[in-house]
């Protein structure tokens, strides 16, 4: 389990962790369910592990979010000494992403319901209800950290990967992505659609020949 974990992100949030569901009572489902079985999510996630500028358009119900913030977490627990920065247009949705405060975040909901034997082999550096809710990290040196909104909250940072979430609706998101380009291995921008220069640079790609 642990060596196909490690080579297929996909696998691990699928299969071997669950996400937080939002909407559970209105369902009568569970609040935590696995990651649902969608057909584009193998392109996605082949594209997660190979582009190292990624613009990623979504709708609600894509599983977006929890897409890039699964990819995130998976790189930082199999591959040590990792940092990625995740920014969104405020500073509550970044916390939501990262370790959360009223409730879990993302990334905190996706190592807890992970298999234990998974959390065994990748400790944190302290309880997730310890931490502070913009900042998540593991013994082996890596973390994903949120930072609010702004052209300038890069460049105090030498990061693997910045998240630009919702970079439609992201006040200053072309100067973040230009702070971020000459440092960071790889930038994700993913966002619903709305009038933007992220929507200008998805609607340029979809019309080259």
């Amino acid at each position: 389990m642990e060596d196909r974990c490690r080579t297929d992100p996909l696998d691990w949030l699928q299969n071997h962790t669950k996400t937080r569901d939002d909407h559970w009572r209105e369902k009568g489902t569970e609040p935590y369910a696995r990651f649902p079985m969608m057909p584009y999510m193998r392109f996605l996630f082949e594209r997660l592990c190979n582009a190292k500028r990624l613009f990623t358009p979504k709708s609600r119900e894509m599983m977006l979010s929890w897409a890039v913030m699964g990819y995130a977490v998976w790189m930082c627990q199999w591959h040590p000494e990792i940092q990625i920065i995740v920014q969104s247009a405020r500073e509550d949705k970044s916390v939501d992403l990262v370790t959360g405060r009223e409730r879990p975040g993302y990334c905190r909901v996706l190592w807890e319901n992970q298999d234990e034997s998974l959390k065994r082999d990748h400790p944190q550096t302290k309880p997730p209800s310890e931490m502070a809710g913009d900042l998540f990290s593991w013994e082996n040196g890596s973390e994903i950290r949120a930072v609010p909104a702004g052209g300038d909250q890069f460049r105090q940072y030498h990061p693997f990967c910045c998240i630009l979430n919702e970079c439609a609706y992201l006040p200053e998101a072309e100067a973040s992505f230009n702070a971020a380009h000459p440092v960071a291995t790889q930038i994700i921008c993913v966002s619903s659609a709305g009038p933007s220069w992220f929507m200008d640079i998805c609607d340029g790609v979809m019309e080259l020949p």
